[in-house]
């Protein structure tokens, strides 16, 4: 007849093995959820992207419909006057100034404007008040810093962090940027 101290490391080692197979589950599934995590901020970012490029090709005040997931999202087409809620903003040219600019580009765009020196993603998420901590966050920022360079108002230098373009920022460009509070806690 066997022991009771041998029943019970049996029964311990039976233990310790569904431990080990149920925390081998678990982690297949983590980063299952981290996959479809990813590929839903993907598919939201492609989206909005769309979204922004039907409303820059249509005609001014032409309604763009594009469904997302049951829902009808719409844009109205800039004409390059100015960019509203969600749309890229124009394509820099004299003249121009911060007002043309809307949502988190301006917050962007006075941020590196506002900043001491070029700024990288995590100090641009930081100055617009978003938890630099989180990576999707960091996204949204620096995926806004890179549309602004792409149509002039930033450049970027080659470590990758963002400055004004030269003219972006002139004596009358941008005066907002000079006067902007920043968030409580916020760096440059």
């Amino acid at each position: 007849m066997p022991s009771v101290l041998g029943l019970m490391e049996r029964r311990e080692a039976r233990a310790r093995q569904d431990l080990e197979s149920w925390t081998e589950v678990l982690e297949q599934a983590q980063a299952e959820v981290d996959a479809a995590r990813e590929r839903v901020e993907r598919a939201r970012v492609g989206r909005e992207e769309l979204v922004s490029v039907l409303a820059e090709e249509s005609p001014v005040d032409t309604p763009v419909s594009v469904p997302s997931g049951g829902e009808v999202a719409t844009a109205v087409g800039s004409g390059g006057s100015g960019a509203g809620p969600g749309e890229r903003p124009p394509v820099w040219r004299p003249g121009l100034g911060e007002d043309v600019l809307s949502g988190l580009y301006r917050e962007v765009f006075a941020a590196v404007v506002t900043a001491a020196g070029p700024v990288n993603g995590v100090e641009l998420t930081r100055a617009v008040g978003r938890e630099a901590e989180i990576k999707n966050e960091v996204e949204k920022i620096r995926h806004r810093a890179y549309v602004l360079e792409k149509r002039g108002w930033l450049v970027r230098a080659k470590d990758g962090r963002f400055m004004p373009a030269p003219g972006a920022v002139g004596r009358d460009a941008s005066p907002a940027s000079v006067e902007r509070r920043r968030p409580s806690g916020a760096k440059a």
